[in-house]
């Protein structure tokens, strides 16, 4: 391994935003190694793709996976980050910003997004519920997230399900989990300058993950998992519930409601 204890990968297409974020890890106090993958030209038909390819790379014991818009204002936050990575076995996965079950009367779709991450023009605060240090979760948002390098050496992101630039890291938790191991979520306050839209990709995506994890569709050693929860919505997998859930995302998509 590198002296270097973790590398950052980052698939990009902005190259102001991908320059504002190796801007901010080139003052952190702490040593890692970078990969960028310039798409700008569109070599890679999906984040999956790309990951995946950058991973063959990586030669340091964690791996991060990040989005172009990420900001680290804290010289400190990726060392805080890499701390909390190594209090995790080697098939779990670590993120800022993860989904859990609530069954509270003013949760939507009995989820919480637990996260201390700042999104969007305003910043505002992305988390539900407070927490502190490092809490279990369902799945984790892609911005920011990661784990220890040979788990998705030996397990990749499935580019056939996320053929897309959606939920390839939320299949991977429900991949892990359905294996027995741990997802969680920690409390780093990076900021995230978009909030996301939800896309025809991104509703149809869901679908999928959703049906490989009720069990219905032949995948890598899964197990039935009874519900997909996401920072983006939530849904029961098995049959009923996604199709309910998949087309009244798709209504709102035709009336522009997202």
């Amino acid at each position: 391994m590198d002296r270097a204890d973790v590398t950052v990968v980052c698939c990009y297409n902005d190259p102001k935003q991908y320059r504002k974020l190796t801007e901010d890890l080139a003052r952190q106090h702490y040593n890692y190694t970078l990969i960028g993958i310039d798409n700008c030209g569109k070599q890679y038909s999906s984040c999956a793709k790309a990951l995946n390819a950058a991973t063959a790379q990586v030669k340091t014991e964690y791996v991060i996976y990040s989005h172009q818009d990420i900001e680290l204002p804290d010289a400190d936050m990726l060392g805080n980050f890499v701390d909390y990575l190594f209090m995790t076995q080697e098939e779990d996965i670590l993120g800022v910003a993860g989904a859990v079950e609530d069954d509270s009367k003013q949760a939507r779709e009995h989820t919480c997004v637990l996260s201390k991450v700042r999104h969007g023009r305003k910043q505002a605060v992305a988390g539900e519920r407070e927490y502190s240090g490092m809490a279990g979760c369902e799945t984790v948002d892609e911005c920011f997230f990661g784990g220890h390098t040979d788990f998705f050496l030996h397990h990749p992101f499935d580019e056939k399900l996320c053929d897309n630039w959606h939920l390839y890291g939320v299949e991977r938790c429900m991949y892990t989990r359905a294996k027995g191991n741990k997802v969680y979520v920690c409390d780093i306050p990076l900021i995230h300058t978009s909030t996301g839209t939800i896309s025809r990709a991104y509703n149809k995506g869901f679908y999928r993950v959703a049906k490989r994890y009720a069990g219905e569709d032949e995948g890598e050693g899964t197990t039935s998992l009874k519900w997909l929860r996401t920072v983006c919505g939530s849904s029961q997998t098995d049959l009923l519930h996604r199709l309910l859930f998949y087309w009244k995302r798709e209504i709102l998509i035709r009336l522009n409601r997202y």
